[in-house]
């Protein structure tokens, strides 16, 4: 099966404009697009689609990437290359793209593995870890060889900790990725495409500011494994070792599909029948380990007090607003993926957004899988404008810590061991998203404001502030009398109230909110 010329069945489960759902290969990505446009991936799991969504753009990035930001780059957006033109190119690199070749093996080592013990074709899963849980059973059958692929490059891309020598992915295990999409809702009709080509770089960018071209150097499984095993004389692999364009397709697991035994049946994860289902793996450990800074463009990075760029990975209560500096817009600790910044070139079409995705790992084990979209604004870069978001930020954050205490201390009396134990997740969640369109509305006015508007800052800071503070109340009331009549305490409930209201007015607050 070749995962980009064969299109029975195709690589990328898709959705059209009028509901359709179709399997397709990569290069007919455009086809209808002016009548009835592929709109969005339908792989049966979101962690499949986003990292079908990354490797559509390695794709793209590594055959198709225009010469500079000027007309070459809009072009393509606005009239997107036919389908045979999008063949013609990706066939140039389709060799490395066999899931089952005489030779190479997409995303697999060149090495067969055939002398250890095989593993179960859902261990692939990230969040099986190894084990059943109640994500995936291992009693499944199989994955037709789609499936299978798309698990494997799943896999490759999140990799988290897995044992001894197990890397994690170029970019840590579970990392956060952002990526640049059109609002279904604009002017200009969205498409998959045009999601794609908004995260290309071009040319003039320091990715290929690199004299090596060779194509084992891009695609790893083209070549031995650059082991990193001390005691066979491995060792790391950094940015300078490899081309860069290795960002897109790292390859951390030493990990060979067995397509030898195979079974007939359905596939366990997307209910297709088929006579070749893949039912198990082998894998060995000290792959590739990729170590130092590589600033992937579709990760945002903080900076350690060595210099030394970070990733940024999700963690617990997801990918709200509270985020948005740092992922949409830089902040002083944390840098927005490059690709965001070159979002810039496109300030014509209205409506970018940024979808942010990833698991939260604790180590080899997955809490969450987190994705959240969020408006793309124009905003400036100055420090007072990054100071005032900062500040509606922190103030928002310590409100939501007084209605949690208020609400522990009208819940439970003074030393009950029940008050540290209590779980409030259930508040933070419904907090972050009951109050982000509200959020957004005075971004929007603080852009106005850096505009030179007659709006005032202290206007906007406040408006801020009774929002949050008559929020905050009602929810105290909401959960505050949700329990059984006779377990009410009254009078703890009022006391609590009543502190909930002079803590929203606390120097810190009134600090950072400018409120008299």
């Amino acid at each position: 099966m070749n995962l980009i010329l064969d299109s029975e069945p195709g690589l990328l489960p898709v959705i059209r404009a009028n509901g359709e759902h179709e399997h397709i290969a990569p290069w007919q990505l455009t086809t209808q697009h002016d009548t009835n446009p592929i709109i969005a991936l339908n792989a049966p799991r979101p962690d499949f689609n986003g990292a079908l969504m990354q490797l559509l753009i390695g794709l793209v990035q590594a055959t198709l990437a225009p010469k500079s930001y000027a007309k070459t780059r809009l072009e393509p957006f606005e009239k997107p290359p036919s389908s045979e033109k999008l063949k013609q190119a990706f066939t140039k690199i389709a060799h490395a793209f066999e899931l089952d070749g005489e030779n190479t093996k997409f995303m697999q080592d060149i090495d067969s593995l055939g002398n250890l013990e095989p593993k179960p074709i859902t261990a692939l899963l990230i969040d099986t870890a190894g084990s059943e849980t109640h994500f995936a059973k291992h009693s499944q059958t199989g994955f037709c060889p789609t499936c299978a692929a798309i698990a494997l490059f799943t896999l490759q891309t999140n990799a988290p900790a897995g044992g001894v020598g197990h890397r994690t992915s170029l970019r840590g295990g579970g990392p956060l990725t952002t990526i640049l999409i059109y609002s279904p809702k604009s002017k200009l009709r969205a498409s998959l495409w045009r999601n794609i080509w908004l995260n290309i770089l071009t040319k003039d960018d320091k990715l290929y500011d690199t004299d090596n071209t060779d194509e084992k150097d891009i695609f790893p499984w083209l070549d031995a494994t650059r082991t990193s095993n001390p005691k066979e004389k491995g060792c790391d692999t950094h940015l300078v070792d490899v081309n860069p364009l290795q960002m897109f397709w790292g390859m951390p697991r030493r990990i060979r599909l067995d397509t030898e035994n195979t079974a007939s049946g359905e596939c366990a994860m997307c209910g297709t029948l088929s006579d070749k289902l893949i039912i198990q793996y082998r894998t060995k450990n000290y792959g590739i380990n990729y170590d130092g800074s590589w600033d992937h463009p579709l990760t945002p990075y903080s900076t350690d007090k060595k210099g030394q760029h970070l990733p940024i990975h999700p963690k617990t209560g997801g990918i709200t607003y509270r985020h948005w500096l740092g992922l949409v817009q830089q902040s002083k600790e944390r840098e927005p993926a490059k690709i965001i910044a070159n979002a810039k070139y496109f300030q014509k079409f209205t409506g970018l957004q940024v979808w942010a995705f990833g698991y939260h790992m604790d180590n080899m084990k997955p809490i969450c899988w987190y994705e959240s979209t969020m408006p793309l604004y124009y905003l400036p870069t100055d420090e007072a404008f990054m100071e005032n978001v900062e500040n509606i930020i922190n103030a928002t954050s310590e409100m939501l810590g007084n209605l949690k205490s208020c609400l522990k201390n009208a819940w439970f009396s003074n030393g009950d061991p029940r008050t540290k134990k209590a779980n409030m997740t259930f508040i933070d969640n419904a907090f972050w998203q009951d109050t982000e369109n509200h959020f957004y509305k005075h971004l929007a006015d603080l852009k106005q404001l850096h505009a030179n508007t007659d709006l005032q800052l202290v206007n906007i800071l406040h408006s801020w502030h009774r929002y949050l503070y008559c929020y905050t109340i009602d929810e105290f009331d909401r959960w505050a009398n949700c329990t059984q009549i006779e377990q009410l305490n009254l009078k703890r409930i009022a006391e609590a109230r009543e502190s909930l209201k002079n803590f929203n007015y606390k120097k810190t607050i009134k600090n950072m909110l400018q409120l008299a």
